[in-house]
Parts: C-alpha cells; structure tokens; sequence
C-alpha cells in the first residue's frame, strides 16, 4: 500500500477504511451508470445524459485507480505486474472491440482484493434495486423514461426488455448471495415471484431460467449441503464453462450442417423456447469473419444478435480473448472449489446457464459476481476474498 508514504502516521485500520470507501463509492458510480444513465432517458435528456455517462465512467475508473495503486495492501511482489498485465489486455481489448464494460469488470474484481465484500454487496444491492426502481417510477410518473416497443413486448426503460431482465437477475443474484443460507419463507417467495414476472410480464427468458435454476440449486443446497462438498462437484464446476463452450459451438454447427429442412421439429420447437437462439447463433456465428484478436461487434438487431457468451467471446474479443477470458474462469472456479466456498459455486451455475442465453458477463449490474475476480490475485495458500458470514 502505497498511500502510508505520501500520508503517514495513521493507523493501519484507517487506510484500509479508506480503501473500503473508495472502491464502495465507485460500485455506487458505476451501478447509477448502468441502472439509470444507460435507460431511455438518454432519448429525452441526451446532453445530461452524455455528461452523466462521461463523469459517473470516469470518475469510477480514477477511484478504482486510486484504489488499486494506493490502497491495495498487496501481498506478493507479483501482484501489482499481474495487475498491469490484466488492466493492459482488457484496456486493449475493450477498445478493440467497443466494450467499456469488459475493462470496467476488470478494474472493479481487481480492486475487490481486500475490501470487505460482504459490505460492498449490501451497497451493490442497494444500489442496483434503487436505481431499478427509479427508472420505473420515473416512466410511472413522469415523461423522461419512455416504454418502447421492442419485438414482441415492451422494453421496460431500457432498450430491450432483456436489458431489463439481466438488472433483476443482478439484484436477485446480490440477495441470494448476501442471504443464501439463511434465506426465510418470504424471501423464497419474493425470489420466486421476481423469477415468474421476469419470464412471464419482461419475457426476458434468459434472467428467468437463470432466477429458476438459481432456486433450485439453492433448494437443493438447503436440503442436501453434503451434495455440494462432494469433490466431483467442487472441482467439476470448472469444467462447466469449456462444455457449455463446446455446446454452443456444436449447436451452431449442427443447424448449419442440417439446413432448413433437414432440423427436426423437436429442435425447431426448442429454437422458438430459446427464443430462436440456436438458428441466430448459426445465422450470426458461423458466418463471421473470425481471428485471433476480435473486433466483431455481436448485436446487429433482432435478428442477428449472439446471445451467447461462449459465442459472442470468440467473435468480439477474437480467439486469443475468448480463451483467457476461459481460462481465468476456470481457475477461479477450481480455487473456489477447492477452498470449499459452495456458495459462491451455486451462483455461478446459475450465471453460466444464463449466459447461454445472453452475452452480459461483464455488465456490473447484471453479474456482481464480477467482485470475485480478485480470488485470482490471492497467492498460493492465502485465503481467498469471499463474503463471509455475519
């Protein structure tokens, strides 16, 4: 930690005070970017809305800086080169391919090294649900967030009703998290109804499979924890993420190899439930130019948007990306598992399966399980960064 130099004679609980405050502060910047400033207000209020974007952005990105350069306590010399490194590539990247989010996600799990996460989720969920909540009052009450119709239903104040749907997963995700076991009876009912209004009134399928296979796990973890310790589920976790990979680009393949009248009903019929995601995919996918680095942009409309992150990876941060992107999550699955920490592995069953169906894995405010990136940092042996129980 750098800070003790340039002021010194505090105690050490001070700078790591500070150090909390700081990253919290840029959680809350960050959140209000994508919760409010990222909705339909910007098509009513776009000067206020450009500037806002503007400071909320780079006032995030300097305090997670300060963060990271002066009130890290780093505990190997390798650490702050590690740093560099990752900043470096996603920097590159996210410039690369017009995706601020995946330098953003970067900035905020490294900089979660030594904070106390328990309390920076309390100021996520806090956060995220207000600004959820803001957003609907003010197209309630007010004409600066209009509804727009998109495809099939409405977009809810934020471009796409899926939009939508990845900021309720976020706040349910945040809940069950900071609760998991010790979730009440209206919890799990308050849990289940946001499930069955995101896929039911939102129709964001993608946020609603997830809530549901979320609490499943969670029920399952209630009634048999020992199911969760067992090793082939600790260490298999990791392997989830290249099979789920492996799927997708089968799936792709599969459809172009069949065509149009060679694809079984059965199929079909699950191509409409995944709301055409495995004949987009092929539309998409298989028809992009793709290299090593990226670049391609993955939303082009209705039609031909890959809403898959194992796909939308390789097409947008290019192969090289694609497999460290892989890589690093598979080794922050094998750590948590090996460490024991199911509850953190619960959760990210339930962000893999999502992202099946949608290319948000670095979005602050649909996945706080970005706040995990610093387990990567931890040295050999040293606990991990977890919220820890009360």
């Amino acid at each position: 930690m750098l800070l003790p130099r340039f002021v010194p004679g505090r105690p050490a609980g001070w700078y790591a005070a500070l150090g909390q405050r700081v990253f919290d502060a840029a959680l809350v910047l960050l959140l209000v970017l994508s919760e409010v400033f990222s909705s339909n207000i910007q098509s009513t209020l776009p000067a206020l809305s450009q500037a806002a974007r503007l400071a909320l952005t780079g006032g995030a990105a300097l305090l997670l800086a300060v963060k990271l350069l002066l009130l890290t306590d780093y505990a190997a010399r390798w650490q702050p080169a590690a740093v560099l490194a990752v900043l470096g590539y996603t920097g590159a990247a996210a410039l690369h391919g017009s995706d601020r989010w995946f330098f953003l996600a970067a900035l905020v799990g490294l900089a979660a090294y030594d904070v106390d996460l328990r309390r920076s989720l309390r100021v996520y969920l806090v956060t995220a649900a207000a600004g959820l909540l803001l957003v609907q009052l003010l197209h309630l009450c007010t004409p600066l967030v209009p509804y727009i119709l998109y495809f099939r239903n409405y977009d809810f104040g934020y471009g796409h009703y899926n939009g939508y749907g990845a900021r309720l997963l976020g706040v349910v995700l945040a809940w069950a998290w900071l609760r998991f076991d010790r979730l009440r009876w209206w919890e799990w009912a308050g849990l289940g109804a946001i499930a069955l209004y995101a896929g039911i009134t939102v129709t964001a399928r993608g946020a609603a499979g997830a809530m549901l296979i979320l609490l499943l796990l969670l029920a399952v973890h209630r009634l048999w924890p020992r199911l969760f310790r067992a090793p082939l589920l600790r260490y298999g976790t990791a392997a989830v993420w290249p099979a789920l990979t492996a799927l997708s680009l089968w799936a792709s393949t599969w459809w172009s190899l069949a065509g149009p009248d060679g694809v079984p009903p059965w199929l079909q019929e699950l191509d409409w439930k995944l709301s055409a995601r495995l004949s987009i995919w092929y539309k998409s996918f298989l028809h992009a130019p793709l290299s090593l680095w990226g670049g391609l942009p993955t939303d082009l409309g209705a039609a031909a948007a890959v809403d898959n992150t194992y796909l939308a990876l390789i097409m947008n941060k290019g192969i090289v990306g694609a497999v460290l992107v892989g890589a690093g999550a598979m080794a922050l699955l094998w750590r948590l598992g090996r460490r024991g920490h199911t509850r953190e592995l619960v959760l990210a069953l339930a962000v893999m399966a999502y992202l099946v169906m949608e290319n948000k894995p670095f979005l602050l405010s649909a996945d706080p399980l970005v706040l995990l990136g610093s387990c990567l940092l931890a040295p050999h042996g040293a606990p991990l960064n977890v919220p820890s129980d009360p």
